[in-house]
């Protein structure tokens, strides 16, 4: 059979978001035509995905214009290791910082939101959700002892809290006396995004912790020589935006 066509109609070659759709609604087997602006079907469509990297220093998050919802993922800051004085002792590593990942929608972030990017010591925060990626603590010194098995403890792992996931860093290792002369500091704790710094042997300052929220590892002295813990990475805040047109 051949093509109908209506008399004065033809193809809608430039369409407004004021335009409808036609749309069979047949909840019940009794079909319904019912009508759509193109405008609400665009309101469910996300074209575009854009990233916010926020590094220390920053205090305010503001969304790109046309967020919907957003994957925030939050990093907290790696503790830092254990600085030791006086003879043989050996510090421990600093702990790692805290994750925490959750999907926010545009209206709980408002027009902005404040944040704190975490230094050592201080958690990673989106205010407006109350999301907090924890920091990791600090490495201690071992006592000045010459003693085998004396130790240096390692600094806790950092917390977090008010995401969908909330992981907790890797704490920081011990740092060892083996003898007069010898020992092993502590290794600096993992986050999920840095690693902690390597130990060190006799006579070395501790090794900083990997971007991002990685622990520094212990210093390590037998000789009477102030050796400085490695400093833990800063925290980070990695925010992936969807988008609407």
């Amino acid at each position: 059979m051949a093509d109908t066509k209506v008399s004065g109609l033809g193809p809608n070659t430039a369409p407004l978001t004021t335009d409808y759709l036609a749309i069979l609604d047949d909840p019940g087997s009794s079909p319904a035509l019912q009508r759509m602006a193109i405008s609400y079907l665009l309101a469910l469509a996300v074209t575009n995905v854009a990233i916010q990297v926020i590094s220390a220093g920053t205090t305010t998050y503001t969304p790109t214009t046309g967020m919907k919802k957003v994957l925030a993922i939050l990093v907290g800051p790696g503790g830092n290791g254990g600085s030791v004085t006086g003879v043989d002792s050996y510090g421990g590593g600093g702990g790692g910082g805290g994750t925490c990942i959750r999907l926010c929608t545009a209206a709980e972030i408002g027009a902005s939101s404040a944040c704190v990017v975490g230094t050592p010591g201080t958690a990673t925060t989106l205010a407006d959700v109350s999301m907090s990626a924890g920091a990791g603590g600090n490495g201690s010194a071992s006592a000045d002892s010459t003693t085998l098995g004396t130790l240096g403890a390692g600094g806790a792992g950092g917390t977090s809290s008010g995401g969908d996931l909330n992981i907790a860093g890797q704490a920081g290792f011990r740092g060892i006396v083996h003898s007069t002369s010898a020992g092993l500091s502590g290794m600096g704790g993992s986050s999920m995004f840095g690693g902690g710094g390597a130990q060190v042997q006799t006579e070395n300052a501790g090794v900083n912790g990997g971007q991002y929220g990685g622990g520094g590892s212990g210093g390590a002295s037998s000789a009477g020589t102030d050796r400085a813990g490695g400093g833990g990475a800063n925290g980070i805040m990695y925010m992936i935006e969807f988008l609407q047109v």
